[in-house]
């Protein structure tokens, strides 16, 4: 059974580079994708360059297991080390934030992904995709969540890049 996955993305190494990089690779693997907006944001919890971030909605067949070793694999392939401290910079950070309408905890897995309720970086691009996607333990729409929400507002400007 193919399964919706939304994955949020974010460099603040070589943005550009590593962002367009990792975009090829994902469509290599899963093909035709829908790719919001780039959003250049304040880096958060540290004090370092802008970061690049967007969100990208394809399918696959992978089970979720499967779909976060193969985004560890691009991170690892673009310079990404997973000793790093929380608050730092990233060549590349691919989350995913939603699978399905899947929910999920555990030591290796957060579904939903927290930050999409916290980060207007991560709820902008998800707005832009799919405005009316209900959020599987909110019950409210993206469009809602970002109007009814006390979102940290970090987006300065939108990115021309084309990817």
């Amino acid at each position: 059974m193919s399964h919706r996955i939304f994955v949020g993305i974010g460099s603040n190494i070589d943005r550009e580079k590593n962002i367009k990089s990792c975009m090829t690779r994902l469509k290599s693997i899963y093909g035709d994708m829908t790719i919001s907006p780039v959003y250049e944001t304040e880096s958060m919890g540290f004090d370092g360059p802008n970061f690049y971030n967007l969100v990208s909605c394809f399918e696959t067949y992978q089970s979720i297991y499967e779909l976060k070793n193969t985004l560890n694999e691009i991170e690892n392939d673009h310079g990404r080390h997973f000793n790093e401290t929380k608050f730092s910079s990233r060549t590349l950070d691919i989350d995913i934030l939603y699978y399905d309408d899947l929910v999920l905890s555990d030591d290796k897995i957060q579904i939903p992904r927290k930050e999409i309720c916290e980060y207007d970086f991560v709820l902008k691009p998800l707005v832009d995709l799919v405005p009316d996607f209900i959020h599987p333990t909110r019950n409210i729409s993206h469009k809602d969540m970002m109007n009814n929400i006390k979102i940290k507002k970090q987006i300065i400007s939108t990115i021309n890049i084309d990817l």
